[in-house]
């Protein structure tokens, strides 16, 4: 599945379409603000992600309509980036132990 790195976004989101395909039971639901001041109930599901070698078992993820997955500050804020802007390469790395 294609995700970017959103740091404006609080909650991890996954598209719908991959909830239903993992047929993933939502928990709750969360109230989510849009970038475009929008709010609107959100179901919140746990799934087990991993990206750049980094595994991050049972987190809380919000389901969109959109047809990537933003991975918001939820997970960022437990990793440093690095970033090379001329060779068009980040770099991920925990910032403690995992979980």
């Amino acid at each position: 599945m294609l995700g970017v790195l959103d740091t404006g976004a609080d909650f991890t989101t996954i598209p719908n379409t991959t909830v239903r395909t993992l047929r993933l039971r939502q928990i709750s639901s969360v109230r989510i603000r849009n970038a475009d001041g929008s709010e609107r109930e959100s179901p919140v599901y746990v799934a087990d992600l991993e990206f750049e070698r980094l595994s991050f078992p049972a987190v809380s993820v919000v389901g969109s309509e959109l047809p990537i997955a933003l991975v918001g500050r939820d997970i960022l804020n437990e990793l440093v980036a690095g970033f090379d802007g001329p060779a068009l390469t980040f770099s991920l790395a925990r910032v403690g132990p995992p979980p």
